[in-house]
């Protein structure tokens, strides 16, 4: 990737038009998501795992005390102490900046489903406003579900031949699933892959920035370690940035750190860390 311009003209990178920055288009993304999977129990009131009240429905749902579904209801449908309105009102406005033509009565997932599918809504000079009211809402939301601790993780583009979602699930889960169109995939075959883009890459990094990255990554390595390799030749230098400071490929650190090769598959980096995980 470069930042020079194409040299066919008018066929250049097409501009972000987005009105969002990358995080608060995430959070938007997993707001709508939420929203998505779990409305159908909301507005039935099947939220109540945490009160040990389960007199119908299936699985762990049951029916939530009436103190609960109230609180719920206003949630949903009614407008607050501050005049602003529940998740409903709020979709049916943000629907109507949008040009969706659809009656205020419209099941909320609906609502959600055609908000989240709007070709132009990170562009649109409503969506900030309304994204913030409702990531509000969902905040408050997530709360009446007692086994969503809010921990959904986004893995990525779904690979789906056409399919524009994106994979997510639990912190904890073993499969990340696209809402989108339903495609799964194992959260370890998922990390495997990520490594070993990790593994082939080109990118050079500071010796803090290549031990902040690596801690993020949820590996420890001490500085004296890291001198040690550049000092025998096993982390050779890649030039320097533009302060005169040494610069490095991160996928060589990554490879001493982790003791995987270049070349390691897919299989060989999951039995890795299905063998790390039970040291």
């Amino acid at each position: 990737m470069t930042d020079a311009p194409s040299m066919l003209i008018g066929h250049g990178i097409p501009e972000n038009r987005s009105l969002l920055c990358a995080w608060h288009e995430r959070q938007l993304s997993n707001d709508l998501q939420w929203l998505e999977r779990n409305l159908p129990d909301l507005t039935e009131y099947r939220i109540n795992r945490a009160y040990g009240h389960k007199n119908g429905g299936g699985g762990n749902a049951g029916t939530a005390p009436a103190p609960v579904r109230e609180t719920l209801h206003d949630l949903l449908y009614a407008d607050d102490d501050h005049g602003y309105p529940g998740l409903q009102g709020t979709l049916y406005e943000w629907m109507r900046s949008l040009k969706i033509n659809l009656p205020e009565s419209t099941p909320l997932s609906d609502m959600v489903h055609r908000i989240a599918n709007h070709p132009k809504l990170v562009e649109h000079p409503s969506t900030p406003v309304y994204a913030e009211l409702v990531h509000s809402l969902v905040r408050k939301l997530r709360r009446f579900l007692a086994d969503d601790d809010g921990e959904t993780v986004l893995y990525g583009p779904c690979p789906a031949n056409g399919c524009l979602g994106q994979l997510s699930g639990y912190a904890d889960a073993a499969t990340a699933k696209c809402p989108k169109c339903g495609f799964s995939m194992p959260v370890a075959l998922i990390r495997a892959e990520r490594v070993k883009r990790l593994l082939q890459s080109d990118a050079v990094r500071t010796r803090g920035e290549l031990l902040d990255i690596i801690k993020a990554c949820g590996m420890h390595v001490n500085r004296s370690t890291l001198r040690s390799w550049i000092h025998r030749g096993q982390l050779p230098q890649q030039g320097e940035d533009s302060y005169s400071n040494p610069l490095y490929r991160f996928s060589d650190f990554y490879r001493l750190t982790t003791g995987l090769s270049e070349n390691a598959d897919v299989w060989e980096i999951m039995q890795a860390a299905q063998n790390q995980s039970k040291d």
